[in-house]
């Protein structure tokens, strides 16, 4: 059944994605060092650098993720049972970032932490497409938006999911490989715009 109370959607949608967002700087521990060892400090938070790096990194992918599901939502004028439910699989796999993150942040070394994090992000950018495709199949979309090539509708949504999926299995490769394929993700936000246009 069609629907157009869309606020509670958006404001659940925003709430878990913050929550998200801000439990990533939880898997960074302050150094803990005694009164008599604090001239450390700067070596240990030296020693943080990995883990500011993998916040930053899952940071601006949760937002990037975050801008084009807002995108979608600006543009929707209904929803439906199924794009409720697809919504909450993808929120599910942005719930998980923080426990990807710090799997990459510990064990960065190990393919098996890069793949699960390449897999979830994969993951969620299909399920977002499949929430684009269903909302133009079921006629979801106000009328002017449906004529304006957008981002999370064509190239770019598959773009990011093929970039994280192809991750996978380059991470039992070259781990190193794998984390540039997914700060290229980053990176490459306006030239994949501009081949979506």
């Amino acid at each position: 059944m069609e629907r157009t109370d869309l606020g509670r959607i958006v404001a659940f949608s925003d709430g878990v994605m913050a929550v998200a967002i801000t439990l990533l700087v939880l898997n960074i521990d302050i150094p803990d060092l005694p009164s008599a060892r604090q001239d450390e400090l700067e070596g240990k938070l030296f020693d943080l650098l990995p883990s500011l790096a993998a916040y930053a990194l899952a940071f601006a992918l949760v937002g990037r993720y975050w801008m084009i599901h807002h995108r979608f939502f600006e543009r929707l004028r209904a929803f439906d049972g199924m794009l409720m439910a697809l919504n909450l699989v993808f929120l599910a796999l942005i719930a998980l970032m923080p426990f990807t993150s710090e799997l990459v942040d510990r064990y960065g070394d190990e393919p098996i932490s890069a793949a699960v994090f390449g897999a979830a992000l994969g993951i969620a950018a299909l399920v977002h497409l499949a929430m684009a495709r269903h909302a133009l199949s079921g006629d979801l979309f106000h009328e002017h938006a449906r004529r304006v090539p957008e981002p999370f509708a064509g190239a770019i949504s598959l773009s990011l999911a093929t970039i994280f999926l192809l991750s996978v299995p380059v991470a039992f490769v070259s781990t190193f490989l794998a984390q540039l394929m997914w700060v290229s993700a980053v990176l490459l936000r306006y030239p994949l715009r501009r081949l979506g246009g």
